[in-house]
């Protein structure tokens, strides 16, 4: 498992939000994990610039989840 640059106030990483995440449609891949971390922390980047962080999304959306789901959709429908 790919730890990831961002923690929550738990002090869960990107990569331990993304890992515990369960999805129907077959078991995810350690691939798909990976990119989805990557993918989340890219977006953590950019939304630390305007002083928002994993919690803030919390409030309002499954951020990790949502990278989860686009990078599976992409793999998957290849």
């Amino acid at each position: 498992m790919i730890v990831g640059r961002h923690t929550d106030q738990k002090g869960r990483s990107t990569g331990e939000r993304v890992a515990a995440i369960q999805r129907g449609g077959g078991p995810v891949t350690d691939t798909e994990r990976n990119a989805a971390t990557r993918l989340l922390d890219a977006l953590l980047d950019a939304a630390a610039e305007h002083g928002a962080s994993l919690d803030d999304f919390d409030w309002v959306a499954d951020l990790p989840g949502a990278c989860l789901d686009v990078i599976r959709g992409k793999t998957r429908s290849v």
